[in-house]
This record gives C-alpha cells, structure tokens and sequence, in this order.
C-alpha cells in the first residue's frame, strides 16, 4: 500500500465545468483508525497522512480556479488535531461567500482548539457527517466501537448553541445486541442533542467486515440479496425489524428530506419523538398503504390531516407551518388542503 508521499495529487485533473457546477471531492488522508465491524473502512488501518504543504498548495489551486464546493472525503478528518486544524486556519483566511466544506467528524473529538475555529465559520460553511450510529455502550463494546457518549453529547450541544454548523448524524437500525427499546432511546436522545438531519439507516453485511461473526450469538439473518440488509436478530425479531424500516423510510421522506423543517417538530409537542413519529407511520402507511411513490403534495394533505386531526392542533397553525415548508423549495402552487387558510 503506498505512502500518500509517493502519490501524485490528482486535483488539477478537474476541469474548469466540474469546478463551476459540482462539489468537488478531496481527501487530506485515508484509512480508519477505528475497528467497527459493520465498516469497510474498519480494514483500512493504519491512516495515512497526504503531505500538508503538498495538499494545501493544491487547495490553494483549486479556490484560484475559483472552486468554493469542498468535500472532504477523510474517513476521521479530526483525528490528526494538528492536520484538522491547519486545514481549517487555511480556508478560514480565505474564507469567501460560498465557501463551503463538507467533512466526515469523529463525533466524541472535538477539543477547544478545533472548537474555537469552528465556531469562528459563518452559518452554513460548514457540513458535518458524524455518524453516531448507536448510543448503546453495550452494543458499542459488541462491535468494537470506541466512542465517548458523553463528550459527543457535548459536543453536539456546543455544536447546536455556539456554531452555525450543519449536522447530519447516522443511527442504525439492527446492531447485535441493540432491541428497539435502546434504538428508541438513542433517537429521542439525538433529537434532543441537535436539529434534524439524521439519517436511520438498516444494518447491511458488506462483503469482508467482521460482523459475521456475530451471526450466531446474535441469530443475525439478512436478505440473501444487496444491499444485503439484516431481516431480524436475536433482539429484533422480523415483524418489528419490518416495522423500524418503515420508520426509516418514513423518515427519510420527511424529516430527512428538508422539505418539512418547521412541520417535523409539530409530531412531537409532547412525549418521545420516536413514539410519536412511529405512531405517524403507522397512521401514514395504513392511509396510503405504501411507503413509496408518495408525491410530494399528497404528503403535505396526510400531514395536515394526521397533525389536525389525530394531533388535534389548531389548523391555522399548522397550515402556516407546512406552507412556510412547501414554498422553501421554490414552489407556488398551493395544496388543496391549506387554500382556506391565508
């Protein structure tokens, strides 16, 4: 495996079109420090470092060119603190309007001396990936994943009051050792810790990762077909594994989706997000009787009904609300079921 200093960068090979209209992927290294074992980064060890100068130099190429779209594709961007750093200090010199910067975050790592420059950024130049995956300890220990619950409840506090930072958190669904009651937990826990995006993602076994090994203690069954995710386990049985992926689903479509920012948080006024989300979905799915091809405008109709009627909020309220959503996205025609309200 070659050492990043015997590799030519490649960034001079994006044209100027894909500088104008993409995002353009760079990588200040590679590997994984960490051993989860649903991860096929987790056999990418050890991390190798690109030169810093040599890969500034070519970041100061591509913002030249008049690049402002960077993600950053590290599997750990801040597990070198001094690398992480520097690279932050670079583009927050040069920081212009537009600039913007996607990275892949260990969420329990965040120290005062990336803390401070962070919270130095503008809102909304910064992208986090942060993938939590699971808040059980046990189920952490299970499957070799090193995490700190407290200082990534932490830091996404610091991250939600102090910085204007976008999060997108991941959680799983169907780690040995997890049961819905744990998964529950630690999504309500999420979205206490921060504002939504978070992805609810389905176990899948990747071909080479380690969690076959957990196969039979576990009674872990997948789909015989890709993306190969997991049926039931010996916590979740089929019925309720079937049910959590209708809640992932249905929150992708709507909570994940950006189109109901404001509305979202209207499902839970009181009591457990996950409840109250769950008894949506399946007040949603046994309306429609489907989980896809629901347009757009239809599920605005549901929602209205489903938070008037089965919420009993006041209907004003929340036509205002799903109207402030709908027109987010640039759109003008209004939904039947918000006209009678100005």
């Amino acid at each position: 495996m070659p050492a990043f200093s015997q590799l030519e960068l490649p960034y001079d090979l994006y044209t100027d079109e894909d500088i104008a209209r993409r995002v353009v992927y760079v990588e200040a290294s590679r590997g994984c420090p960490y051993t989860c074992e649903f991860c096929l980064s987790a056999l990418e060890i050890p991390v190798r470092q690109a030169p810093l100068e040599t890969f500034l130099a070519a970041m100061e190429s591509l913002l030249e060119r008049g690049c402002r779209q960077f993600k950053f594709v590290d599997r750990t961007f801040n597990l070198n603190l001094r690398v992480s750093q520097a690279i932050l200090e670079f583009f927050l010199e040069r920081f212009e309007p537009g600039l913007f910067l996607h990275f892949e975050m260990i969420p329990d790592r965040l120290p005062e001396s990336l803390r401070s420059l962070i919270a130095r950024f503008p809102a909304g130049a910064l992208q986090f990936e942060v993938g939590v995956q699971t808040f059980n300890d046990d189920v952490c220990e299970l499957i070799s994943r090193r995490q700190d619950t407290d200082k990534l409840a932490d830091n996404f506090r610091f991250l939600r009051e102090r910085t204007g930072v976008h999060i997108h958190a991941d959680l799983i669904v169907g780690l040995p050792g997890e049961t819905a009651e744990s998964f529950a937990a630690g999504f309500d826990l999420l979205v206490v810790l921060r504002r939504p995006e978070s992805q609810v993602g389905i176990l899948k076994r990747l071909r080479g990762t380690p969690i076959v090994r957990h196969d039979i203690a576990w009674e872990m069954r997948y789909s015989p077909h890709p993306p190969y995710e997991v049926l039931q386990t010996r916590t979740i049985p089929f019925d309720e594994m079937q049910r959590l992926r209708r809640f992932a689903r249905f929150w992708d479509l709507i909570a994940n989706s950006g189109n109901f920012l404001e509305s979202t948080p209207l499902l839970w006024t009181t009591g457990s997000p996950f409840q109250q989300f769950d008894a949506l979905c399946d007040w949603l799915y046994q309306t429609e009787g489907r989980k896809h091809g629901i347009p757009l405008s239809r599920l605005v109709e549901r929602l209205f009904q489903y938070l008037t009627e089965a919420l009993r909020l006041e209907p004003s309220r929340v036509a205002q609300t799903l109207w402030r959503d709908y027109q987010r996205g640039g759109r003008s025609d209004v939904p039947f079921c918000l006209r009678p309200y100005p």
